[in-house]
């Protein structure tokens, strides 16, 4: 006949495997990159590309520069070269080279408005690669810990499972089916200790006669009044 003490320690090893698996299952849920990271690498990625396409618009703004510059040269030099004596042709090229030359000055306005743009893009994107970087490391430190955990839990479970396999050979078959179905009806503890005459699974003080019972007997099984679980005096 099955000990009470032998089902009490089963229960004992059953608690232990129940928080293990609880243990590894919240590991493993922990384990790949989160939500947080995954948008902060797509933040710099965005900022990335934003930083591009703003450098690209300032050597497209600076080519127009240098366009306007080689326009305006040879208008300089005719106007100043001396060959020309022409007044109206003098005063023609006079408003040409003022045109050229507000056109110029407007797109050296543009560049400079572009590469302040710049400038801020890269700013944030610098930020962002830095809370990146300070993000991934503490990620890898995490996935690092988790892996270790979820090696240390495996070992675990796979002695415990042992441990259980060894008890169960001391537990008779119609314990052992009372035992599991008691085990899923109240969260895993289907043997309850009895302290101050009191179930320590349901709180409830048990009937005289039922405690002395569950005192007297070495080995039959006692179940509480109120909850049905296995009764277990120490």
């Amino acid at each position: 006949m099955t000990k009470l003490s032998d089902l009490y320690e089963l229960q004992e090893i059953d608690l232990e495997i129940d928080s293990r698996r609880a243990a590894l299952v919240e590991a493993e849920g922990l384990i790949g990159e989160t939500e947080e990271l995954v948008s902060m690498r797509a933040e710099v990625e965005s900022s990335q590309e934003v930083v591009q396409e703003l450098r690209k618009k300032v050597r497209a703004a600076e080519r127009q520069v240098e366009d306007m510059t080689a326009k305006i040269e040879p208008v300089e030099k005719r106007l100043y070269g001396g060959s020309i004596r022409n007044p109206k042709e003098l005063a023609s090229l006079e408003e040409d080279i003022h045109s050229l030359q507000a056109r110029k000055r407007h797109l050296e306005d543009q560049v400079l408005e572009v590469m302040s743009e710049l400038e801020d893009a890269e700013v944030a994107l610098t930020a962002a690669s830095d809370a990146l970087s300070a993000l991934d490391a503490s990620w890898q430190a995490e996935q690092a810990r988790l892996l270790r955990e979820q090696t240390t839990l495996t070992a675990e479970l796979a002695a415990l499972d042992e441990r259980r396999r060894e008890q169960v050979q001391l537990i008779d078959r119609a314990t052992l089916a009372l035992y599991d179905a008691l085990r899923v009806a109240h969260q895993g503890r289907a043997v309850a200790k009895v302290e101050r005459g009191m179930c320590q699974g349901c709180r409830i003080s048990l009937p005289m006669t039922l405690l002395q019972k569950a005192r007297s007997s070495g080995e039959a099984l006692v179940q509480c009044s109120s909850c049905e679980r296995i009764l277990y005096v120490s």
